[in-house]
């Protein structure tokens, strides 16, 4: 018989807890990349991707008619649109612009498309005018020599009628010198 109290177990010895967690944690990470890409990368039978299934629509439907089509319109807002003309009144025939105007049911909408010469530090900005009032409506975003301006918002500017575009030196709120003006 052997005395188990003098043997050297030192060379069996198990791997340490932080080795065999290391193990398990990069195994888990694999079996997690595996199913992630399996999930994402195959359907398993389905038809169509993501959230969305393709079914086929149950038997014995019966279409349904529409007696009137003018019904399906009622309750809409008819929108009233003008074009702008513009004069230029400082480059002699070099800046052109178009603008284009839309509003009701408390829309408005207004486009203003540019050809204007480089600005060079200074901005274009866009201004409606009526009932002897100027106010300002945004500055033009562009580069060079093309300008363009977007704007969509609650019906607060029907009633102004003209429409100034000048060319500022600083961010303020009045008009410094006046480059296209137009009416629509």
């Amino acid at each position: 018989m052997r005395d188990l109290g003098q043997q050297k177990f030192s060379d069996f010895a198990r791997p340490s807890k932080t080795k065999t967690i290391f193990r398990i944690l990069i195994l888990l990470i694999i079996v997690g990349a595996i199913l992630y890409f399996a999930k994402s990368r195959l359907n398993f039978g389905q038809i169509g991707a993501g959230s969305v299934i393709l079914r086929e629509a149950p038997r014995g439907l019966k279409p349904v008619t529409i007696d009137q089509t003018a019904n399906v319109a009622e309750g809409g807002v008819q929108l009233s649109t003008q074009q702008a003309a513009f004069e230029d009144v400082r480059y002699g025939g070099q800046a052109k612009a178009t603008a284009s105007r839309s509003f009701g049911g408390d829309l408005y909408i207004l486009s203003v498309n540019a050809t204007l010469p480089d600005p060079n530090n200074t901005y274009y900005e866009v201004w409606l005018t009526g009932n002897s009032k100027v106010i300002p409506i945004d500055f033009m975003t562009g580069s060079k020599t093309s300008w363009s301006l977007r704007l969509r918002s609650n019906d607060k500017y029907s009633q102004y009628d003209g429409i100034l575009i000048t060319l500022e030196r600083t961010k303020d709120e009045l008009p410094e010198e006046t480059i296209l003006e137009g009416s629509f």
